[in-house]
């Protein structure tokens, strides 16, 4: 009975080992989840604080650059520049408020501050400190309560300067500590879980959940994020014990880049735990009914010897409990879902089971009795120390190591190694019990490697890359070097997706990062920022005009030809430069900055690079001022028309007027169309401005022609966006039809782009235009690439000759030559000429010898505005007058 129930317990420990076995792997599955979950949950955050923070300093910049305007007009309007701040602030939700404080500390505009508002913040650090330099960019402060409202907040602050340069004030902006509060209590860490916001100092901000005594910048007691800020981590993560509530969580901490700030994000084993804890139970209760029935069965088993047999067959019968409890052993260790084998002290296999020849690939013929055959080459003296500890008498558990299968792939696995003793206590042998984490392995790398690069193109993402600039930028400081931040967009992408697919793009954009990465040197890093743009960063250069040959390098290596799918493409690309530390301190900075020079890169043509410069800066603000005001100039009724009469050379009389619009800015004044229409058609505003000013000329025509002035030709300018939305001949016949204008009365310049993109199209709705009876003229033509094929093709009435042509008649140049073979080839063509841009009367002489038919320009008549150009038509227009001088 003693040896029965020995087996017994030697059964228990074997059946009980094994369910702590699998309950241990499966916590450890649970904790590695709550790690990742934890991580992605702090770089969410980490993200959103970024974006936000971005997102603020703009509408800071343009607080300040419309304050700059309206004291550069003389004076700063009060009403202008609070409904300014107050449309900026609506766009941004954390914030409660935009003020603006004087060079002396008086907030005196922006939210909730009033005529008689005497609050001072002079004394403030971030004021003072932009004070003494007013262009270090961007301060945030440590939590504070407003000096308006008294409510804790951050403030970020810009300096404002004076058209010369010198300190004007700053421009603030206040989150409220609440608004941090409710975005993260959105956040899903679980009933028990939580979440700080907190300084470099570990001075707390915002916490979820709050607890009593929580005061303004209180200092939180975590060692171990104090020893990442300490060693300039920038993620980490951790486990404690919290001595508020005594909860053990899993923990994430993180930098927010370009802050003062940091975020830790705590998962309470509680929460994440809980299913484990039901396994934990189940698992018991299973182990329960096991060791229930096979008491039972000992003790049937007992009574029936006791009652049958003597002591021979009381042995006998114990002999056989004993090979059965082996049996079942035995039965336990084959069925195992885990390779589970044995060697002896030689290293020999002794026992190899079912699971272990599924998982290696030998047969428990092929492995016993020989050295294990799953060690990869380098991994002999690995194996022989492991053994050496193990015959030593110590149990070796979870050890991860790579073993391979028999077809040579290698497997990770997690095994546990446990001693073996002969009947007088001898270490003979040990048991290995191997668990296939290769999927899981798998998991782990694929997510670090998606969190980290892009999906499509594999290259590093924008979070790798801050990673890799912060770290060249310290290198950059030690070496008195400099990095270099370029920012590639390629040009006319849109058109390889639209016109061949969205496949074909992505194997497009997998080549040109191929290409890119071909073009750096391995000490650069270019990454994949969205789309079709690109972030390259070139480290340790002594001069800027050191990159010069890199980027020129780059641009030849897009532009060359890919061969893709069966299809020929090429494309070009536009790239902005800004250099550490020369252009900024910080990346958000920098990244600005060439972004900013690569816009301007497109601006020059395209297919070519910038650096960047301040001047930049300004026309970028201006652009974006601008730009957010012409949303509005239509339904404010700021866009108006005016018109410039065009002669005929040979009698003098007035034949048409074009149609040339303008934007009165209710603070800028009369706007030519040079300062906003490039913008207009880069923001796609083009469309609807150039409708209205299309059934606004029609309108014109037959109100001019209602009061009795003669027929004129009304010429209006079409854009290329126009075209390209596909609705031009609706929108043309809706003008007409709304206004009651003779289609023979209106003229449609087109510039000679137009009809190099998607011809075909372009030819359709030309022709259907035609056919409604309108009249088509090639505007600015000579600067393009008309071939007379596409002249006759598109079956056009007028050519209009660019001024650059025109204005070097006067010095009779080759400009002469141009203009007269210009003027023969639409008398072959049976076509008329209109000079533009005619300025003196040399030039208008010179013209009329050449044989032009039609002239405009200041010299003949400025632009004028409706009403001005009826009193010139009643002047000029009812009879043929004299040749204009």
């Amino acid at each position: 009975m003693p040896r029965l129930a020995l087996s017994q317990i030697l059964l228990y420990l074997l059946a009980g080992g094994l369910a702590a076995f699998s309950l241990h792997q499966s916590r450890l599955q649970y904790e590695h989840s709550a790690a990742i979950n934890s991580q992605n949950l702090a770089q969410s955050v980490q993200n959103d604080v970024s974006a936000s923070v971005r997102l603020i300093d703009l509408a800071l910049l343009q607080v300040a650059h419309e304050f700059q305007q309206q004291e550069k007009q003389g004076r700063v309007s009060a009403a202008t520049l609070n409904d300014f701040i107050h449309v900026q602030r609506l766009q941004q939700s954390a914030l409660d408020g935009i003020r603006v404080a004087d060079a002396q500390g008086w907030l005196t505009h922006g939210t909730g501050v009033l005529a008689n508002t005497r609050v001072n913040v002079a004394d403030r650090p971030h004021f003072q400190r932009l004070k003494e330099n007013p262009t270090q960019g961007l301060l945030i402060t440590k939590p504070q309560r407003s000096r308006l409202d008294g409510q804790p907040a951050i403030f970020l602050t810009r300096a404002v300067q004076h058209a010369n340069g010198d300190f004007a004030g700053v421009v603030l902006a206040s989150v409220p500590l609440t608004y941090f509060t409710a975005q993260i209590s959105k956040l899903q860490v679980g009933p028990h879980g939580s979440f700080a916001l907190f300084d470099d100092d570990l001075g707390l901000v915002a916490r979820v959940p709050e607890r009593p005594g929580d005061l303004l910048g209180q200092k939180i007691r975590a060692p171990q994020i104090a020893a990442f800020i300490e060693q300039g981590q920038r993620k980490g993560s951790y486990t404690n014990r919290s001595t508020f509530d005594q909860l053990e969580r899993m923990g994430a901490y993180r930098k927010i880049e370009a802050t003062p700030f940091n975020i830790s994000i705590g998962l309470a084993a509680v929460d994440y735990l809980a299913p484990w804890h039901e396994e934990v139970f189940n698992t018991g209760v299973l182990f329960a009914v096991f060791v229930l029935i096979s008491v039972l069965m000992s003790i049937f088993i007992y009574r029936a010897w006791y009652r049958q047999a003597g002591a021979v067959q009381a042995l006998q019968e114990s002999n056989q409990t004993l090979a059965t409890e082996k049996q079942f052993s035995q039965a336990i260790i084959a069925s195992s879902p885990s390779a589970i084998f044995t060697r002896d002290a030689e290293g020999l296999i002794t026992s190899w089971n079912p699971a272990a020849e599924k998982f290696y690939g030998w047969t428990a013929e092929e492995a016993i009795g020989k050295p294990l055959q799953t060690l990869p080459a380098n991994k002999q003296a690995e194996s022989a120390a492991l053994r050496r500890r193990v015959m030593a008498g110590e149990r070796i558990l979870d050890l991860e190591l790579q073993r391979l299968h028999r077809d040579g792939r290698l497997k990770q696995i997690s095994t546990t190694l446990t001693p073996l003793k002969d009947a007088q206590g001898q270490i003979n042998g040990y048991l290995a019990m191997v668990t296939d984490i290769t999927g899981r392995k798998a998991a782990e790398q694929q997510v670090e490697f998606m969190a980290y690069h892009d999906a499509l193109t594999g290259l590093p993402n924008r979070l790798l890359l801050q990673d890799r600039f912060s770290q060249a930028m310290a290198s950059a400081d030690r070496t008195q070097t400099q990095v270099s931040l370029l920012f590639l967009d390629l040009d006319n992408f849109k058109a390889i997706n639209d016109s061949l697919g969205h496949a074909t793009g992505d194997s497009f954009l997998k080549e040109i990062a191929h290409r890119l990465s071909d073009g750096l040197r391995e000490t650069d890093t270019v990454c994949r920022q969205g789309g079709d743009e690109f972030l390259m960063v070139l480290s340790n250069q002594r001069h800027p005009d050191e990159i010069t040959p890199i980027l020129i390098k780059l641009l030849a290596k897009v532009t060359a030809i890919f061969k893709l799918e069966g299809h020929e493409l090429s494309t070009s690309a536009s790239i902005g430069v800004s250099i550490y530390p020369d252009d900024g301190k910080d990346f958000e900075t920098l990244l600005q900055k060439a972004d900013t020079a690569m816009y301007h890169a497109k601006e020059a043509g395209r297919n070519g690079y910038r650096y960047f410069d301040e001047q930049m800066n300004l026309q970028a603000a201006d652009h974006l001022y601008l730009k957010n005001g012409l949303h509005k100039a239509i339904e404010r009724q700021e866009l108006v028309l005016y018109y410039q009469p065009q002669i005929e050379l040979l009698t003098g009389r007035v034949v048409g007027v074009e149609a040339l619009i303008r934007w009165d800015h209710p603070e800028l004044g009369l706007l030519p169309p040079a300062r906003f229409i490039a913008l207009a058609e880069v923001s796609g505003l083009i469309v609807p401005i150039g409708e209205w000013a299309l059934h606004e000329a029609c309108r014109q025509s037959v109100a001019w022609r209602q009061v009795g002035l003669p027929p004129l030709m009304m010429a209006v300018n079409l854009s290329s966006v126009q075209f390209r939305r596909g609705d031009v001949v609706q929108v043309v016949s809706q003008a007409l039809s709304s206004s009651g204008l003779d289609p023979d009365g209106l003229e449609l310049e087109m510039t000679e782009s137009i009809l190099l993109h998607d011809t075909e199209k372009v030819l359709r709705d030309v022709q259907q235009l035609k056919r409604m009876g309108v009249k088509l003229s090639i505007d600015d033509f000579g600067t393009g690439y008309s071939s007379l094929s596409y002249l006759k093709r598109f079956d056009v009435d007028k050519l209009k000759i660019d001024q650059t042509f025109v204005h070097d008649l006067a010095q009779d140049t080759a400009e002469g030559a141009i203009v007269h073979a210009i003027i023969q080839m639409a008398r072959s063509l049976n076509l008329r000429t209109v000079a533009e841009g005619v300025e003196n009367a040399t030039i208008l002489e010179r013209l009329r010898a050449l044989g032009c038919d039609e002239a405009q320009g200041y010299h003949l008549s400025p632009p004028m505005d409706a009403k001005a150009m009826e009193s010139y038509l009643r002047a000029f227009g009812p009879a043929p007058g004299r040749p204009q001088q």
